[in-house]
Formats: structure tokens, C-alpha cells, sequence
């Protein structure tokens, strides 16, 4: 049950940053959607949300007890669906592609760093503290 707790966790997280994130450059970037209908074209929202969502089953489905292939194909089927969510909102003349490229870069990006640093891989994130001359340092490392 912790672990189970532990990975919804890690979702709520994951999904909370990236939406967050997506929301903060909308309103910076002021970019005009493609049917000039607002300024909230970069980067895009739906996006952000299929791809964080399709890294995250991505990496959990090295947890469950199945063949290699059936992984394999549920990984593929995970980021067809976010593909497909991407190139749907360039159909409908809602975003440019570089909208959906930035938001599927950003979101699998800050998804897959947040799982890898919270779901107890072999010491993927290092925290240290240092005391310098004029105070404390803090160093984050990220092992890949």
C-alpha cells in the first residue's frame, strides 16, 4: 500500500508541474492560436497533459509482472495516443506544430524526472549541502 501511495503521489506531482508549467509559458508566451481565437497557442495544454500521462504509464509498466513484448506494445500504444492527441490539435487548426513539439518535450521531460527522482531507482537524484565562506550551497544532481 505505501508504494501504491508513493505512486499517486508521484502522478499528482508530475501532472501538477507539468500543467503548471504549460499554464505560466501560455500566459508569457501570448502566442495566437492558428484560428485566432486567443492568445493561449504556446505551448499546448492537451498536449503537455497526454504526454506527461503517457511517460508516466511508460515507466510503470516496468512494474508490473508481464512479458517483455506486452510491455513493449503498451509502451508504443501509450505514445501513439499522445502522438495522436498532438497531431489532433494541429488538424484542428488550434496550435502550430511547434506548440505540440515544445509540449511534448517540456511535459515528457519534467514528467520522467519526477518519476525517476521519487520512485527509488538507484539513486537517480543527489542533494547535498555545503557550507561555503558566506553561507550555505545547495547542489541537485541528476544521474542518467
Amino acid at each position: 500500500m505505501p508504494s501504491k501511495l508513493k505512486g499517486l503521489a508521484v502522478m499528482v506531482v508530475a501532472t501538477k508541474a507539468v500543467s503548471g508549467t504549460t499554464s505560466f509559458i501560455k500566459k508569457e508566451a501570448n502566442r495566437r492560436r492558428p484560428d485566432d481565437s486567443d492568445n493561449l497557442s504556446f505551448p499546448s495544454g492537451h498536449t503537455s497533459s497526454a504526454y506527461a500521462s503517457s511517460t508516466l504509464a511508460s515507466r510503470n509498466v516496468n512494474s508490473l509482472d508481464m512479458s517483455d513484448q506486452s510491455r513493449r506494445v503498451l509502451r508504443y500504444s501509450f505514445k501513439g495516443m499522445a502522438a495522436g492527441t498532438a497531431w489532433a490539435r494541429v488538424e484542428a487548426n488550434r496550435h502550430y506544430p511547434s506548440d505540440v513539439l515544445f509540449a511534448a518535450a517540456m511535459s515528457h521531460f519534467l514528467s520522467a524526472f519526477i518519476h525517476d527522482a521519487f520512485m527509488g531507482l538507484d539513486n537517480p537524484v543527489a542533494l547535498s549541502f555545503a557550507r561555503e565562506k558566506n553561507g550555505l550551497s545547495l547542489q541537485l544532481g541528476w544521474h542518467f
